[in-house]
C-alpha cells in the first residue's frame, strides 16, 4: 500500500545541527572550541570516518584547518581533514540522525574548502571565514560562500509497478540504482526530470511526485527524489549507462539473492526510494 509521504529523516524536519549563524564570529568560535562537551569529527581524503568513538574531544589549537559545524543540544561540532583513516563511509553505512546530519555537513564544508583555494574573479587568495562556511578574497574583497549542486533522482515505475534499474559504466559489476542526473542552468527540476530520463533511457513521463530531498557531499550535491511513472519500453545511452531493465519486486529480490544485483548502500537517498518501492510504501506517482 502506498502513502502519501515518504519518511526520509533526518532530511524532512526540523535540523539537528544548529548552525549558529548568528554567532559565528572568531571569539564565539573559539568559545565553542573551548567548551569541555565540544567534539572533533576527523575524516579522510576518502571521506572515511570512525563511528566508534564517533568523534573526538575537541584539544589543542583552533587551526584554520578545522571547521565549525554547530551545535547538537548544546554541543559543539567541529570537523577537520586528514590524512587516513580505517573507518567507513557515509554511502554504505547506516547512520543516527545526528551521525548522518554531522558528516554530511562536514564533508560538505571540508569539501568546498579543499577545492576552493582562489577568488573566481581575480584569483586572489581566499581567507576563510564564519568557521569555514564563507570567504574572503584577500585581494578584492569579494565574499564566497559553499556551491550546492541540485540534482534529481527518480524511481520510474511502469503500469505493472515495476522499477527502472540500471547500470552506470564507471560502477562495480552488478551495481545497479534509479535514475539521476544533474539540474543544468536555466533549468527547474521537473525540466530536468524529464530530460534526463529521456535522455538516459527513452523513458516519457506519464506522472510524477516529489518525495523529498537529501545533501549528497560527492562532492556538493541536492538530491532532489521524485517517483514516476512511465508508459515506455525504455533503452539506456550505453554512454553514461551500460545497461538498464524493468524490474518486479521477485526480480531484485531473486537478483539479490544470487548476487546479480547490488543495490545502493543505505546511506543514500536511492535506497530509501528502492526500499519504500520494495516494501509497497512508497507514495504513488499519481496525486
Amino acid at each position: 500500500m502506498s502513502l502519501d509521504r515518504l519518511n526520509l529523516s533526518p532530511w524532512d524536519g526540523l535540523s539537528l545541527l544548529n548552525r549558529e549563524a548568528e554567532v559565528r564570529d572568531p571569539e564565539s568560535i573559539r568559545s565553542a572550541w573551548a567548551d569541555d562537551s565540544a567534539l572533533l569529527l576527523q575524516l579522510d581524503f576518502d571521506s572515511q570516518f570512525v563511528l566508534d568513538p564517533f568523534g573526538i574531544p575537541a584539544v589543542g589549537e583552533l587551526t584554520d584547518d578545522i571547521a565549525y559545524l554547530g551545535r547538537i543540544d548544546g554541543v559543539p561540532w567541529f570537523a577537520q581533514r586528514v590524512e587516513e583513516l580505517d573507518g567507513v563511509t557515509i554511502r554504505d553505512s547506516r547512520l543516527t540522525d545526528l551521525q548522518y546530519q554531522v558528516v554530511s555537513a562536514g564533508l560538505a564544508v571540508l569539501n568546498w574548502i579543499g577545492n576552493t583555494r582562489f577568488c573566481t574573479m581575480c584569483g586572489g587568495q581566499l581567507r576563510r571565514t564564519h568557521g569555514g562556511f564563507a570567504a574572503v578574497c584577500s585581494m578584492c574583497g569579494r565574499e564566497h560562500f559553499p556551491r550546492t549542486d541540485p540534482a534529481i533522482i527518480v524511481a520510474v515505475l511502469d503500469p505493472a509497478d515495476r522499477i527502472f534499474l540500471a547500470h552506470q559504466t564507471t560502477w562495480a559489476q552488478h551495481r545497479v540504482s534509479i535514475l539521476a542526473g544533474f539540474i543544468e542552468a536555466g533549468e527547474s527540476a521537473e525540466n530536468a526530470l524529464y530530460r534526463e530520463v529521456a535522455e538516459e533511457a527513452k523513458l516519457q513521463i506519464d506522472a510524477y511526485r516529489f518525495l523529498g530531498s537529501q545533501p549528497w557531499p560527492f562532492s556538493r550535491s541536492l538530491m532532489l527524489a521524485y517517483v514516476a511513472r512511465s508508459h515506455s519500453t525504455g533503452r539506456v545511452d550505453q554512454v553514461e549507462l551500460e545497461w538498464g531493465n524493468w524490474y518486479s519486486r521477485a526480480e531484485v529480490d531473486a537478483g539479490l539473492a544470487a548476487g546479480k544485483l547490488i543495490l545502493p548502500g543505505p546511506g543514500s537517498i536511492a535506497a530509501h526510494v528502492i526500499g519504500a518501492w520494495r516494501n509497497r510504501t512508497l507514495p504513488a506517482p499519481e496525486g
